[in-house]
């Protein structure tokens, strides 16, 4: 019976569950860019200023922009720990890049098993610290929803389950079983990916954009805005 269901689940499931976020996150990447292009053509200035926007873009991905903030310095690295761990260790683990190998035909540089290790622990230890710091931390407490404490849970789902897998030795059930659970978890995740928190994974490098078009006035407006403080003719 596991030996079927880990067929199915390293088979059809993994490619459906593969398709189903490519495709979603194709759906919100184009939704993103027709809205931008609405913001735009709504714009009274059309100048697009792009080398700042990647600059923007490229800062997200840089860790001491993390350390700015005093206050939630620790939360933030933590949050900056775990979006690398989330991302790296799932597509350059050496056992993914042989199944995406054998499955499709394609494979790209691997983690050694050391490194890969290491950021299992790592992301763990932030996917356990960022839900420390959202209960403890007011604002962020009073403003979560559910998924905000789910999404984590889930995501430490498949890094135990498959640390397990790779370390038969720490294991304490069948091998197979916890093989099972890595797959289902990890294939849920991807199909949550387009249609949850995690789709900014994707979108954070189409949001800067939005940024930079999305709070312009439109044309005329900032006239009206001097009429209303009895500004005419002045600058705001």
């Amino acid at each position: 019976m596991l030996d079927n269901l880990l067929e199915l689940a390293r088979g059809p499931l993994l490619k459906f569950s593969l398709l189903l976020m490519a495709l979603g996150l194709l759906r919100a990447v184009l939704l993103q860019i027709w809205e931008l292009g609405w913001a735009w053509s709504r714009a009274g200035d059309h100048f697009i200023p792009w080398s700042l926007t990647l600059r923007r873009n490229l800062a997200w991905l840089l860790p001491w922009r993390y350390l700015r903030v005093l206050e939630r310095r620790l939360y933030n690295f933590t949050s900056f720990l775990f979006h690398v761990g989330v991302i790296l260790v799932p597509v350059c683990l050496a056992g993914h890049v042989a199944i995406f190998k054998e499955s499709f035909g394609i494979s790209w540089p691997q983690l050694p098993q050391v490194a890969a290790d290491w950021l299992t622990g790592l992301t763990l230890l932030a996917i356990a610290g960022l839900l420390f710091g959202r209960m403890t931390h007011r604002a962020s407490r009073e403003m979560s929803k559910p998924q905000d404490w789910l999404l984590p849970l889930l995501c430490a789902a498949p890094f135990i389950s498959g640390w397990l897998a790779a370390h038969p030795a720490w294991c304490p059930v069948d091998l197979r079983a916890i093989y099972l659970v890595h797959l289902l978890s990890a294939e849920l995740l991807l199909v949550l990916v387009p249609f949850s928190k995690l789709v900014h994974i994707v979108l954070f490098w189409v949001s800067q954009g939005s940024t930079e078009l999305g709070w312009r006035f439109v044309p005329g407006s900032g006239e009206r805005v001097r009429v209303t403080l009895g500004k005419e003719g002045q600058g705001v």
